[in-house]
């Protein structure tokens, strides 16, 4: 083959060179082949096969192997032949990639005739299953390393990173090895006789779609799935069960078909414990709704202070906002003294809320009228966050002045301060001022409003000494010069939540704090069904797992095969 290296010519001629004649440097080469099958291939290529030659290119390695057997068993009547034919047949089998390259067995299997007069097939060719699969491209330990890969990380990213290897795959032939793998293993399932205590429930393949509906049933003791069949009906739960004879006990939810079919098989049914504590929690929920309002505010953030009267150690602690901190608030923000004024209100009415006033006293508190108190009330949580988002704005837009305009300066280097003789700032009238300098630079001053502040300080000097001062500054530590950004203030913020929401929470909290309980698992199962149903010949299952699963409406037929008298595939 054109732009591969040869492993035969490379051995052949380097032992020439070396002295050997070209009768002993084929034998040394087929030692050094047989040898090489041993350490590389033990196990895993059949007996068989003999290694013949390796070539590799900058993509893929390829092994020539020839098959030396002198018996083999027909595949369609598994009668022993002795007679080989003349004819082979040679095929392109994929391996485990190596060194970031693709590997591939050129194998040619010898033809044989089938010595049984009533088999249909006159000739055929010798199979080795264990090393690959019948119509495979791919050996067996590469498949199961495809499914291993695939099942860490999904089709998609197994894919990339089989590429990223060497190896030649898609993720469409990763999705249906994993499907073959599934496949055998619900028929492994319903053929299991240890099954003592199955459970069921029921899944949508579409939220909301009742028409998608399926029944899982499930193994209570290893908590595994056993199989996933189309429908809830009574019809389809009965005919899985029966496929299940040694389980016992029948765990499941309130749904009646599944009481009816458990009562036909002759199963003992309990209620899962999901159910009964959904039937609890639901009967505390209705209890605690009547008590509980509707809407729910929560605070959240620092900017909600904490005091308490220093005179009396048992009074009540509330919060609230000092004025100094709401009127810089408002100065951030940029308020209208409209907006200003309603968010005033809104800060006293939460502090006089918090304090346990109702609305009506709160009215007369602030002397506003009762109206308005209500419509600050149902505004206050989109007040505050109107206040946060016009701080955000305003600080992000100055904090991006100032970073341009230091950009803008530290590339700007005049020629007083960029020359071979200039003097270092060290050596300035300035120095002795330099913290001040410093400090009033970093705060946003310049050279007019440092110099009479440091006029005042004993400086004598002028204010275009300043200057230049400032600019060797930025030449030499151009970064302590920087101004320093404006910073958020601490959040104050308000958010409303349904009392179903609030309710949901403290469960959660109530089921985290719980001592020795794990982690929650989701109860819900997300899976999405596909639109086109799949075709007979590409069902990875068999006829009876396929009637099973999809129901006897369902039932994909057989086709029948037609004799052939010289096939061609392996």
């Amino acid at each position: 083959m054109s732009g591969k290296l040869s492993w035969k010519d490379v051995l052949i001629n380097q032992l020439i060179k070396g002295g050997f004649s070209k009768e002993e440097s084929h034998s040394v080469y087929l030692v050094e082949m047989e040898a090489r099958k041993f350490f590389d291939f033990d196990g895993i290529v059949p007996s068989s096969l003999i290694l013949q030659n390796i070539e590799q290119d900058k993509k893929e390695i390829q092994y020539f192997w020839e098959s030396d057997s002198v018996e083999a068993l027909c595949p369609f009547c598994g009668a022993l032949s002795t007679r080989p034919s003349s004819d082979y047949y040679t095929k392109l089998i994929q391996d485990i990639p190596y060194n970031n390259k693709a590997v591939y067995h050129v194998i040619r299997f010898n033809r044989y005739f089938c010595e049984n007069s009533e088999c249909k097939y006159e000739e055929f060719i010798e199979r080795f299953s264990h090393f690959s699969e019948e119509k495979a491209r791919k050996t067996v330990r590469f498949k199961k390393y495809c499914i291993e890969r695939s099942l860490g990380c999904g089709c998609n990213h197994a894919e990339y990173e089989l590429r990223m290897e060497g190896a030649v795959i898609s993720n469409d032939t990763l999705g249906r090895y994993l499907k073959s793998e599934a496949a055998a293993k619900i028929e492994d399932n319903i053929t299991r006789d240890d099954v003592k205590v199955l459970a069921v429930d029921d899944i949508n393949l579409r939220k909301g779609d009742k028409k998608s509906g399926c029944t899982v049933l499930l193994d209570e003791e290893t908590h595994k799935v056993l199989i996933i069949i189309k429908g809830t009906t009574k019809e389809m739960t009965r005919r899985a069960l029966e496929m299940f004879p040694s389980a016992q006990f029948f765990s499941r939810d309130r749904a009646t078909s599944y009481s009816s079919a458990g009562a036909e098989c002759g199963k003992i049914q309990i209620a899962d414990r999901f159910h009964l504590i959904k039937n609890a929690q639901e009967a505390i929920q209705n209890a605690l709704m009547a008590s509980i309002p509707a809407t729910i505010f929560v605070r959240d953030g620092d900017g909600w202070v904490q005091t308490t009267p220093e005179d009396s150690v048992n009074s009540t602690s509330y919060f609230y906002v000092p004025d100094e901190r709401a009127e810089e608030y408002i100065k951030l923000a940029g308020l209208t003294p409209a907006k200003a004024r309603k968010y005033r209100n809104t800060l006293k009415l939460l502090e006089l809320a918090d304090k346990g006033l109702k609305t009506a006293d709160i009215a007369k508190e602030m002397d506003v009228p009762y109206k308005d108190v209500q419509a600050l009330r149902r505004s206050a949580a989109s007040t505050l966050r109107y206040v946060e988002d016009r701080i955000k704005k305003n600080i992000d837009a100055q904090n991006d002045a100032i970073e341009n305009r230091e950009e803008r300066l530290g590339s700007h280097t005049p020629k007083t301060v960029g020359g071979p003789n200039v003097r270092p700032a060290s050596e300035s009238i300035v120095e002795p001022y330099r913290e001040t300098v410093m400090a009033m630079v970093k705060s946003g001053g310049n050279h007019r409003t440092i110099y009479p502040v440091i006029q005042e300080m004993g400086y004598t000097g002028s204010s275009n000494a300043i200057y230049q001062y400032i600019l060797k500054l930025r030449k030499e530590v151009p970064d302590q010069l920087n101004r320093n950004l404006t910073e958020m203030p601490p959040e104050m913020t308000l958010e409303s939540y349904p009392r179903d929401k609030i309710y949901s929470a403290i469960l959660k909290e109530a089921s985290n704090s719980r001592p020795g309980n794990a982690e929650n698992s989701e109860q819900d199962t997300k899976s999405e069904a596909t639109k086109k149903t799949p075709k007979a010949n590409n069902s990875p299952f068999s006829a009876k797992v396929t009637e099973l699963i999809l129901g006897p409406e369902k039932e994909i037929p057989e086709e029948k095969e037609k004799p052939k008298k010289k096939p061609t595939l392996p």
